[in-house]
């Protein structure tokens, strides 16, 4: 949380068509690949290099002069790997947390009100095709499909969808609630499961195709099983990935420009625990309720164990 820049934010999803989703099955190394492409994206918008690329003296990318003073050099990114859709389909789509301005090469922050949406819909596109022709297959007859569905998508004139969020998200609490949103996200909530018996399992979704209408599906526990292991990860697969100043590693120099911009973050000396105690039953129970003075931890007790170990 200390990390997030407390400027505006905005989420976008990159969704991948229904033709070309059974590709990311047959290789998952394709996968980590999408987040390298947002981030190959937004880098072309922040860094201007469509006007770069109309220049007419050309200038060497490892020149000085080859970004301007209002060049965004240094922007935030984050991105998150679903495989999953409401259905528990196979459904890899990318969501991503972008910061809404950036610092230039002398580290001044600029604003970036908006993005150009068919630049970024072409080049997602682009990039996804590309990925797919590129694939590693172990059936020749998938590799061969593969390419007949590349060809076939560049030749229509269909462009792939992708999303851009309803409003900014404007402070950091705001930012880290929708990031805790997708982190933690199973395939399945417990609570849209809604009958288990020996041999089934029924469940529902909201239908986003279907104006968000309750939809329910009854399908076999091992099928159901089946569809929840499918969107496990490969061992030491990336679902989460970070760019720019949101990166491990970056200089002395930006850390320093960035430090203005961090929201300073009062942590509560008191744990969870004793918080939602006190929400919940108004008293602390580390507190004594009549000196109001901290106890100290005597002993563990739960009425199925005998005491473990005592404290003092």
């Amino acid at each position: 949380m200390k990390h997030i820049l407390n400027i505006e934010h905005r989420h976008v999803l990159f969704t991948i068509p229904k033709e070309c989703r059974q590709f990311f099955f047959y290789d998952r190394n394709l996968l980590s690949k999408l987040s390298v492409t947002v981030n190959e994206i937004f880098k072309f918008t922040f860094h201007n290099i469509s006007k770069k690329n109309l220049r007419k003296n050309k200038i060497s990318k490892y020149s000085k002069k080859y970004f301007t003073d209002s060049d965004i050099l240094h922007y935030g990114l984050i991105s998150i790997i679903h495989t999953f859709g409401r259905d528990l389909k196979w459904n890899p789509h990318i969501h991503a947390i972008v910061s809404l301005g950036g610092f230039t090469k002398n580290f001044d922050f600029r604003k970036m009100r908006h993005f150009n949406v068919d630049t970024i819909a072409g080049q997602w596109k682009y990039h996804v095709l590309k990925i797919i022709q590129n694939g590693e297959y172990n059936d020749s007859k998938i590799k061969k499909k593969a390419l007949d569905t590349v060809s076939k998508l560049y030749r229509e004139d269909k462009r792939f969808f992708f999303n851009v969020g309803e409003g900014n998200i404007n402070n950091t609490k705001g930012i880290i609630r929708y990031l805790g949103r997708y982190l933690a996200r199973s395939p399945i909530a417990e609570y849209k499961i809604t009958e288990i018996d020996d041999d089934k399992v029924t469940f529902f979704f909201n239908d986003l195709a279907n104006n968000k209408k309750k939809t329910f599906i009854t399908m076999s526990a091992e099928k159901f099983i089946s569809q929840i292991l499918i969107h496990l990860p490969p061992k030491n697969f990336k679902m989460v990935n970070r760019y720019g100043f949101y990166s491990r590693h970056i200089s002395d120099k930006l850390k320093k420009a960035m430090q203005p911009f961090k929201k300073n973050i009062v942590v509560s000396k008191y744990s969870f625990y004793q918080r939602q105690m006190y929400i919940t039953f108004g008293m602390n129970p580390f507190f004594c309720p009549e000196c109001k003075i901290r106890m100290i931890v005597w002993e563990f007790y739960h009425y199925l164990y005998p005491p473990l170990k005592k404290y003092h």
